[in-house]
């Protein structure tokens, strides 16, 4: 998992309303006095499948809480149960340009830490402690995003 270097301060929690009839994006931001941005969340109109398998109109709003792991790039992404439509995923993107710790890279099977970045994804837990590669596309030393199937725990990090 890509480290937040040991200066990066505390990403804010947040929580909000996510509406199937408009297009909702929020920032998880570092608390830096610059308001550097942590991860970003952007629904598309229609975006909302089922909550706990029921399934969700138009004009339905779900309460959507995100919580950023400690020390490494993360979110807990809530309530569980919500799934997203297959033509109107949500798009979550990391941005770690500014606290990334890509010295991670040393000792590893990759040359350097640019190499390191450009293999970097997002996982999401499936179970206690496995991951399932959701992809994700970026710019190199700056940002990684991916589309989003479901809610739950997601994290950056690079194939061993």
């Amino acid at each position: 998992m890509l480290p937040l270097g040991s200066s990066a301060p505390a990403p804010a929690n947040t929580s909000f309303y996510v509406s199937n009839a408009r297009a909702t994006t929020r920032n998880l931001i570092h608390n830096d006095g610059f308001n550097t941005l942590f991860a970003r969340i952007q629904f598309p109109t229609s975006s909302l499948a089922s909550l706990d398998g029921d399934p969700l109109a138009l004009g339905d709003s779900v309460l959507v809480t995100l919580s950023a792991d400690a020390g490494v790039y993360g979110i807990r992404f809530d309530p569980e149960g919500l799934r997203f439509a297959s033509l109107g995923r949500p798009l979550l993107t990391f941005s770690y340009v500014r606290y990334g710790n890509l010295s991670v890279a040393s000792g590893s099977r990759y040359a350097d830490p640019t190499a390191y970045a450009n293999a970097l994804e997002v996982w999401r837990e499936t179970s206690s402690d496995r991951w399932a590669n959701t992809g994700g596309a970026g710019t190199a030393l700056s940002d990684v995003s991916t589309s989003l199937q479901q809610a739950g725990h997601y994290v950056v990090a690079a194939p061993r």
